[in-house]
């Protein structure tokens, strides 16, 4: 969804005249933003018309006649400039963003704009007969209130959907009901089928940037509701979260060399955008949301770190993760829970497969092209199956709430801290054909092994999946032909983004504090304050 058209300050121009080309180029043909601008057209072409028979005296056949040609051309040349202009303040993109008053301020705003400009050009050029600054002004001027005419009336009907009989806008959250934002990714086309095992109402807010067949083993459950919408859409994110008891916050760009394509981007989407929903979460009354965090918060250590240990992120995707945590353990209290995973490196197979994770990939290329190459073999890192990070996530969202309540849980387990060489040993054992290189060349500096202590001892979690087998389920899918080329764009989060570019994500909001949060080295546990 394309960021809100914000009033800048004298130094801010640039950023303006950028978010402007973003709204742009981030406009898209949905049934929603054909509506509103055919709507806009209509209603300008009607103020014209009420200038040029009423105002003016003149009728239909003068404005078709050879002399008169030139104004109807003119009107619908400014009638494109008046949409470009709404597209550009982003009255189309981010509807939803914006609060009534200040669409008819923009609507306003842009159209008191062009009159001045359409005067100025008046005033210094020859006007075709019978165009006038009178009937320029009423164009422009009466316009303003059928367009603003038109928001209010969606307002009024999205209301009336929303209160319904007036029940509807303090429906009482449901611990029965859970949300699960980014449900539709390679966690959560896990996770849901396991909460819908439960018996849980799950809802599924997603973009589905990687399509829709990643739920395609649950599509059509009864108990199953999607929601086709990027998650920085206030108005489709608020009405999601009414009503449910749980949030689960899986949605952003994940990977490191995903977010590093448009660091923009990344920031907005992992970072201001989980404030958005987390504020949002508490202020509906949602008791428990839970957050996907990661490992590689941890960077680079000797030590064998737990979560108590400082930070030291070696890159955008692990220092957004870093200031999401501190966005949310903010927000914890007595009655919104937050708690905060951060998985291994997951690996496996599930409703939407990637390989851009190390093992996925490794055993992909060890199939395909016979080569397992391996950058900095002396690299430790956990490692974590897929299926049990779901059932790490359903685990905490049923443990007693004062249990898990600002608290953080590394997921994983000790023994599956390997080094990148021991990986690649792994999978040759089970693909021999292949042949191991090392590329030094390429220098990464995460190091780290992890302690999984705490999630075992507090929450009972054991990984059921083992990377010897983990192993084997890639390679035999691999084997299988079941998926197509592992350097396929649908495979990998930074392909897809090359690929298919960042615009369908729209554009981005920073404001400057998420800078801050992202260089922070430590968190202290919103349950520790409380017990304190």
């Amino acid at each position: 969804m394309p960021t809100p058209f914000m009033t800048p300050a004298s130094s801010d121009h640039l950023a303006l005249f950028h978010n402007s080309l973003r709204n742009l180029s981030g406009l898209r043909p949905t049934l929603g933003a054909v509506l509103r601008i055919s709507t806009d057209i209509t209603s300008i072409w009607i103020a014209f018309l009420f200038g040029w028979l009423i105002i003016g005296g003149h009728n239909l056949a003068e404005l078709i006649a050879p002399h008169s040609v030139w104004i109807a051309l003119l009107i619908g040349l400014l009638s494109i400039v008046q949409i470009a202009t709404y597209t550009a303040v982003g009255l189309y993109t981010c509807p939803g963003s914006y609060s009534l008053s200040t669409k008819i301020y923009l609507i306003v705003a842009a159209n008191l704009t062009l009159l001045l400009i359409g005067s100025g050009i008046m005033s210094i050029t020859a006007a075709p007969t019978n165009l006038n600054f009178g009937l320029l002004t009423t164009t422009l001027v009466a316009s303003a209130i059928p367009l603003s005419l038109a928001r209010v009336g969606s307002a009024v009907l999205r209301m009336e959907n929303w209160q319904g009989d007036g029940s509807r806008q303090h429906e009482e959250a449901d611990d029965n009901k859970v949300l699960v934002i980014g449900g539709a990714g390679y966690i959560g086309s896990a996770l849901v089928e396991e909460l819908l095992n439960l018996g849980l109402q799950v809802s599924v807010l997603d973009a589905m940037h990687y399509g829709e067949e990643t739920l395609s083993r649950v599509a059509g459950h009864q108990n199953l509701k999607i929601v086709r919408e990027d998650f920085r859409h206030i108005e489709a994110l608020t009405r999601a979260i009414s009503g449910v008891g749980s949030v689960i916050h899986l949605g952003g760009l994940v990977g490191d060399p995903a977010c590093a394509v448009d660091t923009d981007l990344t920031v907005d989407v992992n970072v201001t955008a989980t404030k958005v929903i987390g504020e949002i979460a508490k202020a509906r009354g949602v008791h428990r949301f839970i957050f996907a965090s990661s490992c590689s918060v941890y960077g680079a250590s000797d030590q064998i770190v737990n979560e108590d240990s400082h930070f030291n992120p070696q890159s955008l995707y692990a220092r957004s993760k870093v200031a999401s945590e501190a966005v949310l353990n903010s927000l914890n209290d007595h009655n919104f829970a937050v708690t905060c995973l951060r998985f291994a490196t997951i690996y496996g197979i599930s409703g939407r497969t990637r390989f851009d994770l190390v093992v996925n990939l490794l055993c992909a290329k060890a199939v395909r092209d016979g080569v397992i190459t391996v950058y900095g073999a002396d690299q430790w890192r956990p490692f974590v199956h897929v299926q049990d990070v779901a059932r790490a996530i359903t685990i905490t969202l049923r443990a007693p709430i004062e249990l898990v309540a600002g608290d953080v849980f590394n997921v994983g387990s000790d023994a599956q801290n390997y080094t990148l060489g021991e990986v690649a040993e792994l999978i040759k054992r089970q693909a021999p054909d292949a042949q191991i290189t090392a590329d030094d060349t390429f220098l990464d500096k995460r190091n780290y092994r992890v302690s999984f202590d705490k999630i075992r001892t507090k929450l009972g979690f054991e990984p059921a999946w083992t990377l010897e087998r983990g192993i084997a389920q890639v390679l035999a899918i691999v084997r299988s032909n079941q998926v197509g080329h592992y350097s396929l764009p649908t495979y990998s989060n930074v392909l897809y983004l090359k690929e298919c570019g960042t615009k369908s994500f729209g554009s981005f909001k920073i404001t400057g504090w998420e800078n801050d949060l992202m260089n922070i080295d430590h968190i202290h546990p919103a349950a520790n304050r409380s017990a304190a």
